[in-house]
């Protein structure tokens, strides 16, 4: 990849939360999530997990205020969102970032990997996501973030790709 600029893991964490205190204010943190970039995927572009024995959390659970956080919770697992290295690009709009936050935050507040209780048999079903982000005032930036990726995304990642 040939990113000249790119966010960090920083600042995702400070748009997870930004997003969680003026969206999700409601849903609970039962226990410590954790956001962070992964591999550079083309089709998924976010995703949410159990954290798997601190694999690949390690360096950021380094953190004081990350072993704090983890101390006061009421569930000691650790949920893990990761999303796509190639939104590290500046090229990427912010609110398609953002838009994937609050998709993959949607599945934690319907439990899915998280200790909350799980409200549907399947993440995506029937359009629960448009509806949640919609609800809780993300429906603009969610259709705004899918026509950019509709638009854009395939040229983004020729571009962006080194062969």
């Amino acid at each position: 990849m040939k990113y000249t600029l790119k966010r960090t893991n920083a600042w995702l964490e400070y748009q997870m939360f930004e997003i969680w205190e003026n969206h999700f204010a409601d849903v609970p943190r039962k226990n410590l999530v954790i956001i962070k970039f992964g591999k550079s995927s083309k089709r998924q572009l976010g995703s949410i997990k159990w954290a798997k024995d601190n694999t690949g959390i390690k360096s950021i659970m380094k953190k004081k205020s990350m072993q704090a956080l983890h101390k006061i919770q009421d569930d000691k697992r650790i949920t893990v969102i990761t999303i796509t290295k190639h939104f590290q690009s500046l090229e990427v709009p912010d609110y398609v970032v953002q838009s994937t936050i609050a998709h993959e935050m949607c599945h934690y507040t319907h439990g899915f990997n998280s200790p909350l209780n799980q409200l549907y048999d399947f993440p995506h079903q029937g359009g629960i996501i448009h509806r949640e982000l919609t609800k809780r005032g993300l429906g603009l930036i969610h259709t705004k973030a899918k026509r950019w990726i509709k638009t854009n995304w395939v040229n983004f990642i020729k571009k962006n790709l080194l062969y």
